[in-house]
């Protein structure tokens, strides 16, 4: 008797349960949340899905979107961004860390599904709500974090004008800004209020950018290339500092650098047809001011025609499209990486 009494209950339990999930009666989150949600507390979504966790799928979707028009909102009747030109930069960031991001606004503290109803054709209803308050105090979190690496490789470039580590440090520091740049627009969405009060020391993404871009123009790479008779190896040595938006010097100055190559043409044997030469080529990027290599590249073959003079053409020509499609990324690769 004690068993089936259990058994009874338990029954009696899950068909509660299940009655105050599929209730016939739509909650009224579902039918008027604008009467029963505070707006200035939080953002919401009304999400659906054959499954609960379509329907959640749904609902963080929604959110999004209604998170985009709050920004486009707040954005339209809100002042531009701007700093100081003041340098209140942080010299204590360490260049090689990094600042973690949030991949889904499923991650960010303040979202959560707290409601749920299963209407009586199965379909399930998802409520998502966002808190203001929470949100807001995360994303300001992470724009203040972000804030402090684009200032200090700011900072760091100043201190180091005219060198690759500065041009590196930009290039760090506009990838950084843009990324801001995003917390930034969510913030407008999600708090309107903090989104008012932030100040940026950098002024903005596109400033960055513009500092980065005229910093190109302060490095000095010199071109000398010896044995190399009609020049067409510096000349290629010049547009490969052009693909990676420098311009050669006259020459690069104490404290520039150099891409000093040499070039030589050796004659070959002949088999009785053709006429050989044998090429070698090499380049090194050097410090001016310390005498240091900090990349180096070399090639060498031999090539073959008629005569030695269309055999050196040749080789020039193997030359030439050796250094558009090796050197160029080895420098690029440098420049990012320094």
């Amino acid at each position: 008797m004690l068993k089936m009494s259990f058994f009874v209950g338990l029954f009696l339990c899950i068909l509660f349960f299940v009655g105050c999930a599929s209730s016939s009666v739509a909650p009224a989150w579902v039918t008027n949340p604008d009467e029963v949600l505070d707006s200035k507390v939080s953002l919401w979504a009304v999400g659906t899905g054959s499954d609960r966790k379509s329907a959640e799928n749904d609902a963080l979707s929604l959110l999004v979107r209604s998170i985009q028009q709050q920004v486009v909102a707040t954005s339209d009747s809100s002042k531009v961004l701007s700093g100081s030109h003041e340098a209140g930069f942080q010299a204590s960031y360490n260049h090689s860390s990094s600042v973690a991001t949030v991949s889904s606004i499923k991650d960010v503290p303040g979202v959560s599904f707290s409601q749920s109803w299963i209407a009586g054709n199965g379909t399930v209803y998802m409520l998502a709500t966002l808190n203001r308050e929470e949100a807001g105090r995360f994303y300001r979190q992470k724009i203040s974090d972000l804030s402090a690496v684009v200032e200090s490789e700011i900072l760091f470039a100043t201190a180091n004008e005219g060198t690759w580590a500065a041009l590196a440090a930009l290039d760090n520091a506009v990838a950084k800004a843009w990324e801001n740049q995003g917390y930034i627009d969510i913030l407008a969405g999600v708090h309107p209020d903090v989104y008012r009060m932030v100040s940026l020391e950098y002024g903005s993404a596109q400033a960055v950018e513009t500092l980065a871009e005229r910093h190109r123009d302060k490095i000095h790479v010199g071109v000398a290339v010896e044995g190399d008779s009609n020049g067409r190896v510096a000349s290629i040595l010049q547009s490969t500092l052009a693909t990676i938006g420098l311009k050669a010097a006259a020459d690069g100055g104490s404290n520039g650098y150099v891409l000093q190559g040499t070039v030589s043409m050796e004659p070959l044997d002949n088999d009785g047809k053709y006429e050989y030469v044998r090429f070698v080529v090499d380049v090194e990027l050097r410090e001016l001011s310390t005498g240091k290599v900090l990349t180096s590249y070399s090639k060498n073959g031999r090539e073959a025609h008629l005569t030695k003079k269309e055999a050196e053409q040749r080789a020039y020509r193997t030359i030439e499209d050796a250094l558009k499609k090796e050197l160029a990324p080895q420098l690029k690769n440098f420049v990012e990486k320094n």
